[in-house]
């Protein structure tokens, strides 16, 4: 029987049926060989994606401590007021006189007054005991009299201030899940040269230098410890906190100026505390050796 196929068409014909007639399918030990090689990339891929996430989490952390580290510095240096919203991220606020051997402790405004629990009704009494001076003249005065001087240290366990939308709870039940930090206030006067061997009646003007300097400029320390764990409530609450931290230091001039503390309390109250403010355009004299 006679076709009309071109004599070419019917060639390629044949050649395409004879090369499909020689492909084969994988086999099952390749099959297994592909099934290893992504298996062993995957598991590489898995190992390094915990370290990629810690990074990334150390990353957020440390910026959100600068951040905050940054607005506190300025809060204490300028004296700030109005900084009500820090009610809503410090948790407590602890001043421990070494000298007296006892502690002062000042929990959130949430919690009601009791014991010796403090409310903090707004930023001011915030920024006024961050200020608290590590040492503090508590009896006796310059002219005369035995001088005693107190060592204050102030903590305070504080939520994140900076930071996304999502560590910035409101609710108590909620606040677990946000950055928390362990910040510890150090206040000293700095000293710029040893200052034993000056006469203090001495009118050398390096001596009234020094010892303007002395009243008048301060190292300020901000020191933030991360991570916090936290367990119990009010006064029951105990906290652990890890190994991560991060130092700010500056020198502040300016008066530190004691105010007269909490005025609902008696000064004869145990939780009276007085609150201090750095007045950056107020300069104090040289005490007076007469």
């Amino acid at each position: 029987m006679r076709t009309n196929e071109h004599p070419l068409a019917i060639s390629d014909r044949r050649i395409h049926t004879r090369c499909r007639g020689n492909e084969q399918a994988f086999t099952m030990v390749e099959i297994a060989l592909s099934i290893a090689i992504v298996a062993f990339a995957m598991v590489a891929i898995i190992g390094v994606l915990p370290t990629g996430l810690q990074v990334q989490r150390d990353n957020r952390e440390e910026t959100i401590v600068n951040q905050d580290g940054n607005y506190l510095l300025e809060a204490i240096r300028s004296g700030g007021l109005g900084l009500d919203e820090l009610t809503n991220f410090v948790e407590r606020i602890t001043i421990t006189n070494r000298s007296r051997g006892h502690s002062i402790s000042y929990f959130g405004s949430r919690l009601p007054e009791s014991g010796m629990r403090i409310p903090l009704t707004n930023g001011h009494f915030i920024i006024g005991m961050l200020s608290v001076p590590t040492h503090q003249l508590v009896r006796g005065n310059y002219r005369g009299g035995k001088q005693v001087r107190s060592t204050n240290e102030v903590t305070a366990l504080m939520r994140s201030i900076s930071g996304s939308a999502s560590q910035r709870f409101q609710s108590q039940e909620f606040r677990e899940n946000a950055f928390t930090y362990l910040l510890t206030t150090t206040i000293a006067p700095y000293v710029p040269i040893v200052t034993n061997n000056i006469p203090s009646r001495d009118p050398d003007p390096v001596a009234l230098t020094a010892s303007n300097i002395m009243n008048n400029l301060y190292d300020v320390r901000l020191h933030f410890r991360w991570p916090v764990n936290i367990s119990g409530e009010g006064e029951d609450m105990r906290y652990q906190v890890g190994k991560r931290e991060q130092v700010f230091r500056s020198l502040v001039n300016g008066r530190l100026t004691r105010t007269n503390g909490f005025p609902f309390f008696h000064q004869d109250d145990p939780r009276f505390a007085n609150l201090f403010y750095f007045q950056p355009s107020t300069f104090a004299p040289p005490p007076n050796e007469n």
